[in-house]
């Protein structure tokens, strides 16, 4: 008979919250802290203090552990260093257009100089154009024009006198959109041409030697008269320049007037200055050009556009320090360059194209992304490296096929931000592994467990959290058995008995679902019954395949045996993971022994359907029945192993101890009691280890033997050092109560043969000790 010290009392296997216990540390009260994240809050104020480059966040946890809610709330007072803080503008580079320049003013007054230079210009330009037209003006330009203009015909008089006196007459042709002038021959003080000419000196009316030397003098006088004309255009130049020197002297005192103030208020800014002083200079050179009235507005805006002011980063008091930004685009994140039109349309006025990213909104402050967002956009993550690592940004268009490289070179900004990256389990340790500049960038890992221990005061937490969700969603309220019954859930959610998840977001969910069913139910208050109901319910929702399992057990399609006694068999158990929801398998372990040479041999292996900790857990088997049973011989067997009816790769060792007592029970020829299933993993001293999936494997076997039959001597045999993974279901705590179900801790394979087989360890090790002996001897015998 098994050893009944071994079996599980019902005390020992029932796992609930006490009501007054749930009673005693609400009434204490507590506040809603964060929960269960010591060390992550801890490593999140380490690099939230730390201000030297490479301290960025990077913050690894599975989803629904708090992770952005505890940084939220870490950063909701952050203040940041108004030392770091500046707004940030681009504006008009006069000496190279193409590539835009940068000016930094103190935090919170960008604005402020942009509209203050808005205003300025346009007053310039009202006040230039009452200037072009006023009398004193018209008449200092029409006596700079009087005065060119008498030197100009003085000149052209001269020339033509000139021109007379050699047989030249100075004329003026007219084309359809242009003039000109030229010079023809006189004859007897009447113009004529040389064709006509030609004609008098073949009929010998006019001197031939006379002709030619009238021709020689008459291109020597057209390089006379392009010199003169020259000399007139240089003259109108000339004249030209003296108005708009007249008009620039005119309309300075009018542009320091105004930009004068401006300089005195943002002379703290040296790249404010700077600007403002080549701002003056342009308007001076170029007081001819808005002095007039423009041919259209669209002249006008590509004009005044150079000298607006493109403020990519404002840093007001009221700033929100913190960005998420929930788009990570590269566009979103580095900004990017408007490149509609040709290239000829984006160098005018390049600099009001640039548009701001989440990178430049965070400046002074921080940044929040998600790794598998960034990731997933083409060029974020090496781009993102590169800002890190340089501290400074550059907008650029998007590294992609899909765009065209823009001709602007935009100044880099200085990249003052600290960095938050959000990655799920194992993240963290993967970057740091594959990626070289990674460990360099984030120096501070802030790691969320999944788990928290179940003490006093993290249940009174928990309480607290509970009853803050219930408010913010207006549920029912919740009696103290509701509460220990959603915090019973949480340990089963952490897997163990003395823990709690930390997965916040499956126990609001499940807040939620619960008031909707107490709502249904017409409950004034969700009590425990109604969590329960409510989880019985979004399990019914997911067990379809758990359902489909059942159905083939109920047929007969999948062939297991829970009565009776067999040789070289054993119920294993598995559990299938969808991932939200986790069910157990039985599984029918058999094996074949008889003398050889081959060793065990693993059927899934064989056919591919093993993974390698389940070819490990298989070595180890094979090094325990070494050690065992033929410690001073060697093995001569021929044995088999398989998962029957098993059709996927199964990998894990929790089936290692089922394998051994099937292994071994064939080799023995001893019957094992088929009312009983293990889990648990073997290492080659013979202990039994702990395992995963606890309580989903003995439910599993449970719900096999309820369609098969209850019998009242069923159960399972599970790893003692598993004793803080029981959390069964309801239904199954009834069950052992009533004396249905059994459950048996063990820490030796001894102490499970003893079970499954009612004799004593020792006997059972002589038996089979006595058949590899003999095996040994046969092949002994065969090979002489």
């Amino acid at each position: 008979m098994p050893d009944t010290s071994l079996e599980l009392t019902p005390s020992q296997i029932n796992f609930s919250i006490p009501e007054d216990k749930i009673r005693q540390l609400r009434a204490n009260g507590a506040v809603n802290p964060i929960i269960g994240q010591d060390r992550a809050i801890s490593a999140l104020e380490l690099g939230l203090g730390i201000r030297s480059n490479g301290f960025n966040i990077f913050i690894m946890g599975a989803s629904g552990t708090g992770r952005r809610t505890v940084l939220t709330a870490l950063l909701a007072n952050y203040k940041a260093n108004v030392a770091d803080l500046q707004d940030i503008a681009y504006v008009y580079n006069f000496a190279r257009p193409l590539e835009p320049k940068a000016i930094f003013l103190p935090p919170a007054s960008g604005a402020s100089f942009r509209k203050n230079l808005q205003v300025a210009i346009e007053s310039i330009r009202k006040q230039a154009q009452q200037i072009a037209k006023s009398e004193g003006f018209a008449a200092a330009s029409k006596k700079i024009l009087a005065s060119s203009d008498a030197e100009e015909n003085q000149l052209l008089t001269e020339f033509e006198t000139r021109m007379a006196t050699e047989g030249f007459k100075l004329i003026q042709i007219k084309d359809d959109e242009s003039r000109s002038m030229d010079l023809v021959p006189t004859l007897k003080g009447k113009a004529t041409t040389f064709e006509d000419l030609q004609d008098l000196v073949a009929r010998g009316k006019f001197p031939r030697d006379k002709l030619n030397a009238l021709r020689e003098n008459y291109y020597r006088s057209l390089d006379q008269m392009s010199e003169l004309f020259s000399a007139i255009r240089d003259m109108r130049r000339a004249s030209d320049k003296k108005i708009r020197a007249l008009k620039a002297e005119s309309v300075a005192p009018i542009i320091d007037g105004e930009l004068d103030p401006i300089k005195k208020h943002f002379g703290a800014s040296a790249s404010a200055t700077e600007f403002l002083a080549a701002v003056r200079e342009d308007l001076i050179s170029r007081v001819s050009v808005y002095s007039e009235p423009f041919k259209s507005p669209r002249h006008k805006k590509h004009f005044f556009g150079r000298y607006a002011i493109n403020l990519v980063c404002e840093n007001p008091t009221d700033k929100n320090y913190v960005i998420q930004e929930e788009l990570p685009t590269f566009a979103n994140l580095f900004g990017s360059i408007e490149n509609s039109g040709t290239n000829e349309d984006i160098a005018i006025n390049g600099h009001l194209r640039l548009r701001a990213g989440a990178i430049h909104r965070a400046s002074g402050g921080f940044l929040v992304l998600r790794l598998q967002d960034i990731l997933l956009e083409e060029g974020a993550w090496p781009y993102l490296k590169r800002v890190l690592q340089s501290g400074k940004i550059e907008i650029q268009i998007p590294p992609t096929g899909n765009h065209v490289p823009s001709i602007l070179k935009p100044q880099s900004l200085p990249a003052k931000l600290k960095v938050v990256v959000i990655g799920g389990e194992h993240s963290y340790d993967f970057l740091y592994q594959e990626d070289p500049d990674f460990q360099k960038l984030f120096k501070v890992c802030a790691e969320f467990d999944s788990i928290m221990p179940r003490t006093d005061e993290n249940m009174a937490k928990y309480i607290a959290f509970i009853e803050d969700i219930s408010k913010k969603q207006s549920t029912l309220p919740f009696d103290d058995s509701g509460l220990a019954r959603i915090i019973a859930h949480a340990a089963r959610l952490s897997e163990y008995r003395s823990m709690l998840t930390t997965r916040f977001t499956l126990i609001s969910d499940l807040i939620t679902e619960a008031d909707y069913q107490a709502r249904k139910m017409r409950e004034s208050s969700i009590s425990a019954t109604v969590v329960s109901r409510t989880i019985e319910h979004r399990r019914y929702l997911q067990r379809l395949p758990e359902e489909k399992y059942a159905d083939m057990i109920r047929c007969r399609e999948i062939l297991l045996d829970v009565t009776g006694t067999m040789i070289g068999k054993m119920n294993g158990l598995a559990v299938h993971d969808r991932g939200y929801h986790a069910f157990g398998i039985p599984v029918a372990v058999t094996a074949q022994a008889a003398p050889g040479d081959t060793g065990v041999i693993n059927i899934e292996r064989e056919s591919g359907l093993s993974g390698e900790i389940y070819d490990k857990a298989h070595l180890i088997i094979q090094g325990l029945l070494q050690r065992k049973f033929a410690k001073d011989i060697p093995l001569a067997l021929s044995a088999s192993i398989c998962f029957e009816q098993s059709y996927t790769e199964v990998d894990g060792d929790s089936a290692s101890c089922a394998e051994f007592f099937a292994l071994a029970s064939a080799i023995g020829k001893i019957p094992l009691r088929q009312d009983i299933a293990v889990t648990g993993s073997l290492n080659q001293l013979g202990d039994v280890q702990p395992v995963g999936g606890v309580p989903e494997k003995i439910e599993g076997f449970f719900d096999t033997c309820s369609i098969l039959g209850l019998t009242g001597s069923q159960g399972v045999i599970i790893p003692r050092r598993n004793l803080d993974n029981m959390l069964p279901s309801d239904r199954l705590q009834q069950a052992i109560e009533d004396g249905l179900f059994h459950i048996w801790a063990i820490d030796t394979v001894d102490e499970g043969f003893e079970i499954l087989t009612g004799i004593a360890a020792a006997e059972f090790e002589r038996r089979v000790s006595s058949v590899l002996n003999e095996y040994y001897d046969r092949m002994q015998k065969l090979h002489k």
